[in-house]
């Protein structure tokens, strides 16, 4: 430690930031004074060997003096600087620079040194206190700005705490203390409880006059905005005429952003900006923060994306190369109430950076744990078997011990190498202290590494021989936030504050403790739900498809994740379909005909109230006759009907043309098992189609029912049009067709994979295909082909107004794509890594299920269907795609095939559903949203599989009750 000393003043300095104050004063001295206004002056350094000596006080103006002992010649200093005597060359110590330059004595040295017996230095201990500051004299404080006397509400923290907090700061080198300008510092904070200063938090402290002459000093750290008193605060009065000699880091006006340091831990860079500039600017500054993740964080705004502090940082540090334009702010966008972190954002990535428990340094216990009786199932001895209970506090060794590394107890552990040692259990109301029989691991070099019992026949949970959990502690988390949004650190807090009844000596663990050892449970606990539904089995006929918007950050995604979009090298590749051949897929292959059909249904959407109302304005019609002349025939009977003005058949012929007249694709509205019903009703006017085929195609049951309500014939026209249609679906069917769909086997037998852990891939059915590669299909496996087909695209589809198309287009933050039954039961789900596309739903279905299932509801099917049949038209040609109810009002360009309305007219199955099963589960998961996105990504998968089985669970448990 070296010692800076005034005519009045003396305080400790480290050696660099001495250096720097003593060149830079004397620079300014001689630059700014005149010669005969400065006496001759020496600097030396004096260094913690010594006693600081005692200043002369003899002259007020400005004269330094620094001593250095043993650095001089005979005693004397080693250099002195002055207006009338300039050194020729000096070093930054103030020291004058020759060829054979002296090594600089050790600094434990102790010497006693005199000069003209103006200063004598003696040995002190090396806990002595420098000397408090002297009083100055008052032509000393006229000249002094910072000469004010403080007016301070009283000291927060002890004065031994301040005082260990301000040597503390001066050891850092310059780099916890800093100086803006004449008002404003930034202080590095300090841990009461470890004695040493927290890492990567600081806070502006700011002194100001007032008016009475006192000087008022303010931290923008919480404690002071609550109570106006602070360590930082007690500091500063205490050492208020030590800081005032403090230079500024900055020339003054400050710049928006100020760089003050960087770190090699979490925040690596740290920033001083301000906010408005300009005509509002209010002088405010805040600390940002780069983080080593990439991310930049503002003390006052956290991560928002509308924060008015970071962009100052982020513009500075891509000016000098410190960071990457175009990488600096967010990568994707995500909703706004999902951008404000909160405590809960530190304590997952603390406890992200750190062993969860099951690997390399794992818990104590291993053996499964039970699902809590709430959600076991009634075929589960868990359901029925008694509550596990301990009685003792002392806990023995037993056959089933281990160390976290995994060695196991075994018979060469001598009875007197076993260790009794305390131990803390966490119980849900107060902890207890307990006592627990450990042996030391031969396998592990580390003191802590112990072999020590499971527990788990107790009902606790043995994390590391130190801190036991009861498993009631754990299970109340995973109960509260499966049934409300609880993050980890709010059940922390209310633990703390249930533990703080009991006694105010109680303390829990810290949160990212918790963090670690709650995944580090459930990992073993058997919570599997199979993801299978009791009543509709592995493989459902009905699905219900849905992506929600719950993931991590895109950053935290890592290179295992392998979703069922996945495509290699290895891949199948399938050539036998081309964007040729998908062209012109819907029944009306030309856009022009449709529009005309189009502003043919708008002019007779309603009927001429009187004989004297216009006549509606039919468009020309004569491109038709041409192209579809059974087309032409249908438009003409249906004209027919709506002049007659009371003909029953009316409604449904209009419903008919209009969904013929749809840009979907053809087998939408004519699936493959209806094709030569069809054909066979159009061949043979003696025909008459059962009554099943309502069920397939619910518009010409309309039809149907209307003809046989009024015993009439089916008329030619819609004979001729049903010939037509199938014609047309074949056609459709026979070059989409071209190939079978994959073998089924065990791709994780052939090929072994990470788990689904890694993976975040996870379904109750197993992986039985892989993904194939289209490589004639323009855009598949790209960007572009997760959004709608444009209008004019080369598949003739028609690009649907829903709002997906905007969300695609926009590479928002993907999420996870979730399969449900009609009774809302999870079957699996995967982590889409970018915006949710049709592939993801095409390629869950195929890549897992044995056969196609024969409905499938999403919220998008009117383009999934078109997807799925140009890939694989064999194994999807009997499946129905549909729209759910809650989504169909969005959907005003697509036809009513597509609708789940429209085909429950005729299909008790589809009748009794719940098409919107998959919203109620989003619902469920929207409690996990903001916790997940602050997650890494193994966690991320591992809380929502767990939320998912609870979820399960639960509607199992109920229909199993039934």
């Amino acid at each position: 430690m070296y010692y800076l000393h005034t005519n009045m003043h003396v305080f400790p300095l480290s050696f660099r930031s001495c250096c720097e104050r003593v060149f830079s004063i004397a620079t300014a001295a001689m630059a700014d004074t005149a010669p005969h206004q400065i006496p001759r002056s020496r600097l030396v350094v004096s260094t913690t060997s010594a006693s600081p000596p005692v200043p002369r006080t003899d002259n007020p103006r400005s004269r330094l003096v620094f001593f250095a002992a043993g650095d001089g010649v005979d005693g004397r200093p080693s250099a002195s600087v002055s207006r009338a005597d300039p050194p020729s060359r000096m070093n930054i110590v103030g020291e004058e620079i020759q060829s054979n330059s002296r090594k600089r004595p050790r600094l434990d040295q102790a010497k006693t040194q005199s000069n003209n017996n103006e200063v004598i230095e003696a040995p002190v201990a090396a806990s002595d206190k420098p000397h408090a500051p002297q009083e100055a004299p008052d032509s000393w404080q006229q000249d002094t700005p910072l000469a004010y006397e403080y007016a301070s509400p009283g000291l927060a923290c002890a004065e031994d705490s301040v005082d260990e907090y301000w040597h503390a700061l001066l050891a850092e080198d310059s780099r916890a203390l800093f100086r803006l300008d004449s008002h404003v510092f930034v202080l590095q904070d300090w841990d009461e409880d470890e004695h040493m200063l927290q890492l990567g938090q600081y806070f502006h402290v700011l002194s100001f006059p007032h008016p009475s002459g006192q000087l008022g000093v303010a931290c923008t750290c919480p404690r002071w905005k609550a109570k106006e008193n602070c360590r930082h605060s007690s500091l500063f009065h205490m050492h208020s005429s030590h800081l005032s000699f403090l230079l500024p880091v900055v020339k003054s006006p400050l710049p928006p952003a100020i760089l003050l340091c960087s770190t090699l831990f979490l925040n690596k860079l740290i920033f001083s900006c301000e906010g408005e500039v300009g005509r509002y600017t209010s002088g405010k500054r805040v600390i940002v923060s780069l983080q080593t993740s990439g991310r930049w964080h503002c003390q006052s705004c956290r991560y928002s994306p509308t924060c008015k502090h970071r962009p100052h940082a982020i513009a500075f540090a891509v000016a000098l190369g410190l960071a990457e334009a175009g990488t600096t702010g967010e990568a994707i966008s995500v909703p706004p109430e999902e951008n404000e972190p909160d405590v809960d954002d530190l304590a997952l990535m603390e406890a992200a950076s750190r062993d969860d428990g099951l690997g390399h340094r794992g818990c104590i216990s291993y053996l499964p744990i039970p699902a809590p009786r709430w959600c076991s199932l009634p075929n589960e001895p868990s359901f029925t078997a008694p509550k596990r209970m301990f009685t003792s506090s002392h806990f023995p060794l037993s056959e089933l011990s281990r160390c976290s590394c995994g060695k196991a107890l075994d018979n060469s552990v001598s009875p007197t190498a076993i260790v009794i040692r305390s131990a803390t259990l966490f119980d849900l109301t107060v902890p207890r202290e307990i006592t627990i029989e450990v042996v030391p691991c031969p396998a592990c070099r580390h003191g802590r590494r112990q072999i020590g019992p499971d527990l788990s026949e107790f009902g606790l949970f043995n994390w590391n021989n130190r801190f036991v959990f009861a498993h009631d502690v754990l299970n109340t988390f995973t109960s509260m936030f499966t049934a409300s949004e609880t993050p980890f650190t709010a059940f922390c807090l209310i633990m703390r504050r249930t533990y703080m009844e009991y006694s105010f000596a109680h303390k829990f663990c810290s949160d990212d403790t918790f963090i670690r050892v709650w995944f580090a449970f459930v990992r073993l606990q058997q919570l599997d739900s199979s993801m299978t539904c009791p009543t509709c089995g592995p493989s459902p006929s009905v699905v219900i498809a849905d992506g929600v918007s719950l993931a991590p950050h895109i950053s935290k995604l890592t290179s295992h994740i392998s979703p069922p979009t996945m495509v290699t090298s290895h891949s199948d590749r399938v050539e036998s379909i081309s964007t040729y051949k998908a062209r012109h897929l819907p029944l009306i292959k030309e856009v022009d005909v449709r529009k005309r059909i189009s502003q043919l249904l708008e002019a007779t959407k309603t009927h001429p109230s009187a004989p004297s109302q216009a006549a509606p304005n039919i468009p020309d019609l004569q491109p038709i006759v041409l192209l579809y002349p059974a087309l032409f025939a249908f438009i003409q009977l249906y004209l027919q009907s709506f002049r007659l003005q009371t003909s029953p058949h009316l409604k449904s012929y209009r419903t008919l043309l209009d969904q013929i007249n749809a840009p979907d694709i053809a087998l939408q509205l004519v699936p493959y098992s209806a094709i030569a019903i069809l054909d066979r009703m159009g061949a043979n006017r003696d025909y008459q189609p059962p009554d099943w085929l309502q069920n397939l195609i619910p518009a010409i049951g309309h039809i149907l029912r209307s003809h046989r309500n009024t015993n009439t014939l089916i008329p030619l026209e819609v004979r001729s049009l049903a010939g037509w249609m199938a014609v047309r679906a074949c056609d459709v069917y026979t070059r989409l067709a071209q190939h079978d769909p994959g073998a089924i086997g065990d791709i994780r037998a052939v090929s072994p994979a990470m788990g689904w852990q890694q993976t975040g891939t996870c379904y109750g059915l197993p992986l039985i295909r892989s993904r194939r590669t289209y490589p004639k299909l323009r855009h598949d496996g790209t960007v572009l082909d997760r959004g709608a087909e444009s209008k004019d695209g080369d598949s003739g589809l028609g690009g649907c107004k829903k709002y997906y198309s905007i969300y695609s287009k926009s590479s928002l933050a993907g999420g996870i794509m979730a399969l449900w039954c009609t009774h809302s039961i999870c079957l699996g789900f995967h982590t889409m890594p970018i915006a949710e596309g049709r592939n993801d739903v095409f390629s869950a279905i195929y890549t897992h299920f044995p056969t196609a299932p024969e409905i499938i509801v999403y919220d998008y099917a009117c383009q999934l269907a078109a997807y799925s049949l140009v890939r694989e038209a064999r194994y999807f040609r009997n499946t129905k795609f549909l729209i759910d109810e809650l989504h169909a009002h969005g959907h005003t360009t697509c036809g009513q095939a597509c609708f789940s309305s429209n085909a429950m007219q005729f299909d008790e199955r589809i009748r009794g559903i719940n098409t919107s099963a998959a919203e109620c589960g989003n619902g469920g998961m929207g409690r996990i949203r903001k916790s997940v996105s602050f997650m890494t990504y193994e966690h991320a998968v591992v809380f929502t599989k767990v939320f998912l089985d609870v979820w399960n669970r639960r509607i199992i448990g109920r229909i199993m009750s039934l």
